[in-house]
């Protein structure tokens, strides 16, 4: 509103519009503009009383309630109140605004408390065309209510609106068929509407002939308590291009899809057990289809193989299933796909090498929780270059580390976790937008190079955690959401959401050796860090305490030796650290986050002392300067003792650890031994 100055024509102010002729204005949109009140509640009828068009939407009016003077502006044809924080009850005046064509008051804390309110705002307002209501409390609102709904309707949402079986009861034939009967002479009478939003209300019963009809376009009645089968009418409707049923209990097969114009499905989180047998040369309606979102059902058996002459898929979401059998590799001919999501399914055999030589324009592959083994397909998932996320983590996949992964510019999210990869992890080419490397429970082994942690430069760069909320992927005009899981602060997490300043490197459950180089330092911007159960010795690298944005650190379960670095103090996030099960020494540093962790972060170091643990520090037998070179270190082969140990006990000290030996090995508690071995033995 900046441009609003008095010395200037106020037609040309922004979000203003004027009448050619009359030089009235007529439309006045001050939307996002902070706003948080208004000169006072009759200001916009009073200087513009001619207003057609008014929009307050996504300011902040802090719970204050509408001002019915709104409805003196009897020529409004278009209003939006949507996100503005209004609240109370929603002005019985509006019924005089009978030139609306469009109203939109969702997303805000208000409600008709009188059911005739709403009755006489729809039933005076005779062009309504489209009428936004999402989250207005509506509890009190009679379905027969619906009837006096603009017969031109197009676009209607009530969309968690609290519309209850309860109050549907009303128009109920069988106690048993609350929604069936809901509106059989109201929305189902709406010849010209073309959306119908009925999500997030409990609305039960199987699916009702009743309110659909030739004319739809669109149907979301996803998050109700729909159940029994999908009616094959409803996969019939000429016009259908979006059908939402997800979050229900609807059970049975999915029938064939007869119309032509169906893009996007929708089944996803119900109880749906297969898809009725179609053979490729009788697709009809599928072979349309965009969008398919089947996850978390009960489908059962293979995966049936018309689906690879769907070419017009873009997303394809069969995961939390019972599919089993060997993934198709005819799956090839779906060049346009983005989206494949098989997780957690019981698929098996190798992923088929040719099966993504045509996807070039895929993004992300999920295929984790199956028991798919041999290698990664190379050659043809080299050619996707738009590749964004790679899961094949639980499965028996026997590789090397893919270094030609390096070769996809986009890639972000790379999950290797739980699978039979083995050797050195080496790369000669960075991997230039990975932020996500999961390399746990595997058999990589040897020393981790130093020039490895240069490979990784999105590691690196901090970013503004207030201004880099999240990464939103639009698959052809819809927003998809993924999720992984991943082990966060000694926990495995479902991540649902994947800010861009999210990064995080697990290489725990392996046989790495060596000391951790000082170069993982320069992940600056690394949140989560987990090595634990290796065989690193030597030092905690001090270069940890350059990791500022770190949250957790786990190192236990390997042969760290020395002192704590005093440096880490310096991480002012690191909200979980483990340093358990290692040969650390000497006093515990103290200041900001160290001050907040318990003893359990550091046991089985009998060396070290201080807070937060019950042994004092004292003397300088406690300082940990000990020489690098005498730490003992694993013989290949995995070999736990050395004979140039043996003859170092003489004396009483050769009585103490006879005795000793003798106690541990006949109580059958020698912990110590236990733990290294169990650290080796792990996978039985």
């Amino acid at each position: 509103m900046a441009s609003w100055n008095e010395g200037t024509d106020c037609c040309s102010w922004e979000g203003v519009t004027c009448d050619s002729s009359t030089g009235r204005v007529v439309d006045l949109d001050i939307s996002c503009q902070q706003m948080s009140t208004l000169p006072h509640n009759n200001f916009i009828s009073q200087y513009f009383p001619h207003l057609r068009g008014l929009n307050l939407a996504y300011n902040h009016f802090n719970g204050s309630t509408i001002s019915s003077a709104i409805a003196k502006l009897t020529d409004l044809t278009r209003l939006n109140l949507s996100h503005t924080g209004f609240s109370g009850e929603i002005p019985s005046e509006f019924s005089h605004l009978k030139k609306l064509v469009s109203l939109d008051l969702s997303f805000n804390q208000v409600a008709f408390v009188r059911d005739e309110d709403y009755s006489n705002v729809l039933s005076n307002a005779t062009n309504l065309s489209e009428l936004w209501l999402q989250e207005v409390n509506m509890s009190n609102i009679k379905p027969s209510s619906f009837s006096n709904l603009s017969r031109s309707m197009k676009h209607l949402d009530v969309s968690d609106c609290g519309l209850t079986a309860a109050s549907l009861k009303v128009l109920e034939v069988s106690s048993t068929n609350c929604f069936g009967k809901m509106l059989p002479d109201s929305i189902g009478n709406l010849k010209s509407l073309r959306v119908l939003s009925l999500d997030e209300n409990q609305l039960v019963g199987p699916i009702p002939s009743e309110i659909v009809h030739s004319s739809l376009h669109s149907v979301y009645l996803n998050n109700n308590f729909l159940n029994g089968t999908i009616p094959s009418w409803l996969l019939a409707l000429p016009s259908m291009e979006i059908l939402g049923l997800s979050y229900n209990q609807l059970t049975g097969e999915i029938p064939e899809i007869q119309s032509s114009s169906l893009r996007y499905i929708y089944l996803d989180h119900n109880r749906l057990s297969g898809l009725a047998p179609t053979s490729s040369t009788t697709l009809k309606g599928w072979n349309n289809l965009q969008w398919m979102d089947l996850n978390s059902n009960e489908l059962s058996g293979t995966m049936p193989s018309y689906i690879c002459y769907l070419a017009s898929l873009l997303v394809i979401d069969l995961s939390n299933n019972n599919l089993s059998g060997s993934i198709p590799e005819c799956l090839f001919n779906l060049a346009e796909l983005s989206v494949l999501n098989l997780r957690n399914n019981n698929f098996h055999g190798p992923i088929p090498s040719s099966m993504f030589g045509n996807m070039s324009k895929l993004t992300h592959v999920d295929l984790n929780g199956n028991k798919l083994g041999g290698s990664l397909p190379a050659q043809s998932l080299a050619t996707c270059k738009m590749l964004e996320v790679l899961d094949v983590g639980n499965n028996n996949v026997d590789d090397v580390f893919p270094q030609w992964l390096s070769n996809l510019p986009s890639l972000k999210v790379l999950i290797l976790g739980s699978n039979s990869f083995h050797g050195a992890v080496t790369t000669s080419n960075s991997f230039s937008m990975l932020q996500i490397l999961d390399l746990s429970n595997n058999y990589f082994n040897g020393s981790l190079p130093a020039g490895l942690f240069h490979k990784f430069p999105a590691m690196k760069m901090l970013k503004d955690k207030s201004e880099e909320v999240g990464t939103e992927y639009y698959i052809g005009l819809v927003n998809y959401k993924f999720s992984f899981v991943l082990t966060v602060k000694g926990k495995e997490c479902v991540v649902n959401k994947f800010p861009s300043v999210f990064t995080t490197l697990d290489m725990s459950n392996n046989y790495f050796r060596g000391e951790i180089p000082d170069a993982i330092g320069e992940l600056g911007s690394l949140l989560f860090l987990n090595l634990s159960h290796n065989n690193f010795v030597g030092p905690i690298p001090s270069s940890l305490g350059n990791m500022r944005e770190l949250e957790s650190l786990d190192l236990s379960s390997n042969r760290l030796s020395r002192k704590i670095p005093s440096q880490l103090t310096s991480l002012t996030y690191l909200s979980f650290l483990n340093l358990s099960r290692n040969s650390l020494v000497g006093p515990i540093p103290q200041g900001n986050q160290f001050g907040t962790f318990d003893a359990a972060s550091y046991a089985g170091n009998e060396g070290l002392c201080g807070v937060p643990l019950s042994k004092k520090c004292g003397g300088d037998d406690e300082d940990g300067d000990h020489d690098q070179d005498s730490e003992p270190e694993l013989e290949s082969g995995g070999e736990l003792f050395s004979w140039g140990f043996a003859g170092a006990g003489y004396g009483c000290g050769l009585v103490i650890g006879i005795s000793t030996a003798y106690i541990m090995f006949s109580t059958r508690k020698p912990e110590w031994l236990v733990e290294i071995v169990e650290n080796w033995t792990w996978r039985g």
